[in-house]
């Protein structure tokens, strides 16, 4: 039987939390449809992809536009071409992954003719968009067939201009690739993070609450890049833990670290849904999350499969850490707890999800 013909849109295959996502649903997908994930901007691909996927690129490498007429310019040359990715294939729903490649999806779709799913992946009260932005969002959203969230916070947000049915919360995927290679027998004196080197992922305070605690026998590892990169560099030589702080960049494959780490420590302003601290607790670390808006709250239960501290708390990130690493117990008792709350966020379990949604919507 011939395949439906489904499009993901999004801005890079780059590595980050929305593009694996993407990557992971389009290699489970493909299975069942006829996969095209149509990207806005040339650049290397991170993530590994069926062969079967079809990749399509809009324009060539990003680069900034600094004048509203070339803004506009811009934004319209994408949806024209858009639009003409989706008929010259033959494409029957399109999915938008963030943002832009959002409204770009919703107005391409309607144009068109065929159905379309956007999905927001961080707390829309806290990205960065302009007033103008977030009115072309409120405006332009509702014609959406669906949203897809990942938490009821950020659900209670877009009720005030989205109707509940046109709604729908599905998690985030662990990758299977990744989950394939847990092996948590050789666990050393580690605090990991994983993430983007940036403003939302506040990792300064983790570097300056670790250098204040000064352990003789830990150390602090990041995995990602990011804007932060040079000031986190020169934050670890002012502090003189450069021998126990370890910035890595970006990594292919973060599973080693996952595997002998013992500790997560999440610092996030904001999130979508972490998929950084989903994957740490499949990897039984016991965890520490800020409870920012949204997504660690879903996910950790405070004292029982990891502990919660308020936002930009220094002191009571320090707190935790100590009682973590001075407690080989209750460290070991909140990782086991945390590894058995995780197999709700499999990739058959998600992709069973959006697979109704998706026939739902082509039916």
């Amino acid at each position: 039987m011939k395949k439906s013909k489904i499009a993901f849109l999004i801005p890079s295959l780059e590595a980050g939390g929305a593009e694996r996502v993407v990557a992971t649903l389009a290699n489970s997908l493909v299975i069942t449809y006829d996969v095209t994930i149509i990207v806005l901007y040339k650049s290397p691909i991170f993530f590994k992809l069926n062969p079967d996927i079809n990749i399509i690129y809009c324009g060539d490498e990003y680069q900034a536009v600094y004048s509203l007429k070339h803004s506009i310019t811009s934004h319209l040359k994408f949806i024209r071409t858009i639009i003409k990715i989706i008929k010259s294939n033959n494409i029957r729903l399109l999915i938008g992954f963030m943002t832009t490649p959002n409204i770009y999806a919703v107005i391409a779709a309607k144009y068109s003719g065929i159905r379309s799913i956007i999905s927001e992946r961080v707390h829309p009260k806290y990205t960065e968009a302009s007033k103008v932005w977030f009115s072309v969002r409120r405006h332009l959203y509702p014609f959406a067939d669906k949203l897809v969230i990942q938490t009821q916070d950020i659900a209670d947000y877009f009720s005030r201009f989205i109707k509940e049915k046109n709604m729908q919360i599905i998690l985030n995927p662990l990758n299977p690739e990744l989950i394939s290679k847990r092996d948590i027998t050789n666990k050393e004196n580690i605090i990991l993070n994983v993430g983007r080197l940036n403003y939302q992922k506040n990792q300064d305070m983790l570097i300056r609450a670790f250098s204040n605690i000064n352990p003789i026998d830990w150390k602090l590892i990041i995995v990602g890049d990011g804007k932060e990169l040079a000031n986190y560099k020169r934050l670890i030589n002012e502090l003189e833990t450069a021998d126990k702080v370890i910035l890595t960049g970006n990594v292919e494959d973060v599973s080693d670290y996952y595997n002998k780490s013992k500790i997560f420590a999440f610092t996030s302003r904001y999130e979508g849904f972490p998929n950084a601290l989903t994957e740490a607790m499949y990897f039984g670390l016991a965890s520490i999350a800020t409870d920012c808006p949204s997504g660690p709250s879903d996910l950790i239960t405070n004292e029982e499969n990891g502990f919660l501290i308020p936002s930009e708390n220094q002191k009571a990130l320090e707190d935790k850490l100590r009682l973590l690493m001075s407690n080989s117990p209750i460290r070991e008792k909140m990782g086991k707890a945390a590894m058995n709350d995780t197999d709700k966020f499999k990739i058959e379990n998600i992709s069973l999800q959006w697979e109704q949604l998706i026939n739902n919507l082509l039916n």
